[in-house]
């Protein structure tokens, strides 16, 4: 009865893809733009972060090798950053009770899948037969995988000061380049270059030609065999309060985004010289219910070393344009191993990591009052037990963990289908300001897994099919000093944001968000500085829509509002326009902004997400009085031949100069230009 009932939904999910596929991508969805707007998601919250380039990543990755969702696991499923581990496990719960799925459009029958989700999933997501598959030999893997090369180039089209007077070492360039071959989701190896603008090219200390240099080799879902990676890798286990390598998200306009999504290990192919290891990594299915993995690290780092080895501060920067970074670059070593062993049930999993490392050199950190804690050695050890329970439509999560001197820290979580229409966030998390875990990215209101306890509430309600909202409240105080406050102090973050969807080619939101804390202040009436709140709200509005056939349209408009203690308020206002338009007659694709912001300093800022090429993304601080404009076309001459161009232009009311130092522009804009060039063989 079940199999009938499943048939029958198969073949309703089937008409309506045959009815609604062509309209909603060729309409709305491209790749490309769905990526984006899922980066676009998870940006909104946080100010620029690198970390959005691991997300980025695997997106595209899926996007060219679409996941077969009847033989995924759960760790596969949420690795496209879209679900959550209920979610996954939903999806995983049907299949075993119903048979694998006939098309991806049967998802929006998965318990906690919205239609919304559903279409997100589309682009990077298959439903191929499972018992058809045919495991692949060595050779069709080295010969029938896909070769992609890419090369881009990016300059300010201005005179910076630093090129002028002789300040950066190399031209102002920047250059990327990066080829990979990919083989379904077994196999993987690749290679990326890159030098950012300043820095030399085949000259003083880059003789090789550039800057910075990362290859991998992947073999994965082979037999007993999960993962085995050589060269550069990055880690990610239980909730983050150990090891947590990669790149995370802090908290989204996704009330169940509050629960991390670990990855294991995976190759690493970016171009950020911080959020990666370097060396070998293996995770193997013991049996059906243990999976062991273990990996070594050896790396050189920056650092501001002198002769004797002696520094005081690791330099995150990546960039080595002047000959002061370029003696900084590569100066000590840091070596790091680690294992994690995890045992999985149908509803629970329990996992075990360890992990040690050290840094080469003598570490002496400049000590100051609020960072008396903070790690101050060379040498460092971390052990964390972490959980996973899912109780009918309930998810429960945590991680407990302990430093090598004795701090500790715990994480607590809940997500909970409590109503057909809503769902129910609880997160405490609680670290003592002495612990210590050099590669932990837990969640955190502080940035840092040290020093904080928290609770999180939050819910995500849905009124009617058409219409999500999203709150949460977050309150957290500090035991110790940080870096921004001279006493021991405390905040809460408060969100409110509906989304409303009339019909499949517009969304519209609208975001309130409240954020206090305790910080250091100045007081005209006080000669030194005194602990005070700092307030920040945001009110913001968003709207998506498709004009046309291929035209689509997204208009924005933010108000933000800063209060420092007793100082007068700040304010900023963003207006926002994009356009996006896929040429029928010609393989040509526009994509266009223009912005007018004014925002009395940088306290006031905003950030927006921006278009931009192939495996790029860019997330500006507006701030200032000024407009800013970019144009984005992608052409397609031939079927595997891509071309990017990128240009983007600030322009400033309120100055007669750009940047500062080095990177003054003695202009009241600045110009960005970008080309990207695509082969896939």
């Amino acid at each position: 009865m079940k199999r009938h009932a499943h048939t029958l939904r198969a073949a309703i999910s089937l008409t309506m893809a045959a009815a609604c596929a062509a309209p909603a991508f060729s309409q709305a969805v491209t790749v490309q733009k769905a990526i984006e707007s899922i980066v676009e998601e998870a940006s909104t919250l946080e100010d620029a972060d690198v970390t959005l380039e691991v997300m980025y990543e695997q997106l595209t990755s899926y996007a060219a090798n679409p996941l077969n969702l009847n033989t995924a696991s759960e760790a596969e499923l949420l690795r496209l950053c879209v679900l959550n581990e209920f979610q996954a496990a939903s999806i995983r719960e049907y299949i075993a009770q119903n048979g694998e799925m006939q098309t991806p459009y049967e998802l929006q029958y998965v318990h906690g899948i919205t239609q919304e989700m559903m279409m997100k999933l589309l682009p990077f997501v298959a439903t191929l037969p499972g018992e058809d598959l045919q495991k692949p030999s060595l050779r069709q893997m080295l010969t029938k995988g896909q070769h992609l090369l890419l090369a881009r180039a990016m300059q300010t089209a201005e005179e910076q000061a630093g090129y002028k007077n002789g300040y950066y070492l190399g031209s102002k360039q920047a250059l990327y380049a990066r080829y990979r071959y990919t083989f379904s989701n077994k196999l993987q190896w690749g290679v990326t270059a890159d030098k950012d603008a300043g820095e030399p090219f085949g000259k003083s200390g880059n003789e090789a030609g550039f800057d910075f240099y990362s290859g991998h080799l992947q073999v994965a879902n082979t037999g007993a065999l999960r993962t085995l990676v050589l060269g550069d890798f990055y880690a990610q286990f239980g909730q983050g309060l150990s090891l947590w390598k990669g790149g995370t998200m802090g908290k989204s306009s996704d009330a169940f985004s509050i629960a991390k999504r670990g990855n294991g290990v995976a190759a690493y192919s970016g171009a950020n010289e911080n959020l990666f290891f370097r060396g070998a990594a293996a995770s193997v299915n013991v049996s059906k219910t243990v999976t062991a993995t273990a990996f070594f690290s050896y790396k050189d780092v920056d650092a501001n070393a002198d002769t004797l080895g002696v520094f005081s501060t690791l330099q995150t920067s990546g960039l080595h344009a002047t000959p002061k970074a370029m003696g900084e670059k590569d100066a000590v070593s840091e070596m790091a191993a680690g294992a994690n062993v995890s045992y999985r049930m149908t509803k629970l999993r329990i996992g075990v990591t360890g992990l040690w490392h050290k840094l080469g050199g003598s570490y002496q950190r400049n000590v100051h009052p609020y960072s008396y804690y903070e790690l101050n050695k060379n040498e460092n050890a971390n052990l964390s037990a972490d959980y996973r329970w899912f109780i009918k439509k309930t998810y429960l999560f945590g991680e407990f963990g302990v430093s090598q001197n004795g701090g500790l820290a715990a994480l607590n979580g809940c997500l909970a289908d409590i109503a057909p229409r809503m769902q129910l966030a609880l997160l405490h998390r609680y670290y003592q300001p002495q612990y210590q875990a050099y590669y932990a990215a837990a969640f955190a209101e502080s940035g840092k897994t040290a020093n904080e306890n928290g609770f999180y509430i939050g819910a995500n309600i849905f009124p009617h099919p058409k219409v999500k909202t999203t709150l949460y409240f977050d309150a957290y105080t500090f035991a110790w000093l940080r870096y921004k406050a001279m006493a021991p102090s405390k905040g809460f973050d408060f969100l409110l944001q509906t989304d409303y969807t009339p019909q499949p080619l517009c969304k519209m939101s609208l975001r309130l968000r409240y954020d206090t804390k305790e910080e250091n202040v100045a007081d005209e009436l006080i000669p030194t500085k005194t602990t005070d709140a700092v307030e920040k709200i945001n009110l913001r509005y968003n709207i998506t829509y498709s004009l046309l056939a291929g035209l689509d349209c997204e208009t924005h408009a933010e108000v933000a509002l800063y209060k420092a203690g007793t100082q007068e308020r700040e304010r900023g206002v963003l207006v926002f326009q994009d356009a996006q338009y896929k040429l029928r007659q010609l393989p040509l694709s526009v994509s266009l902004r223009y912005a007018i912001f004014g925002a009395d300093s940088y306290a006031s800022r905003m950030y927006a997400y921006e278009s931009d090429v192939l495996y790029a993304f860019s997330v500006p601080a507006y701030y200032g009085q000024g407009s800013r404009w970019y144009v984005n076309l992608h052409w397609q001459p031939l079927d595997r031949l891509d071309v990017w161009l990128r240009c983007a232009q600030t322009y400033y009311y309120d100055r007669d100069v750009v940047g500062s130092d080095a990177t003054q522009i003695n202009a009241n804009h600045r110009t960005d230009v970008k080309l990207q060039l695509k082969i896939t063989l």
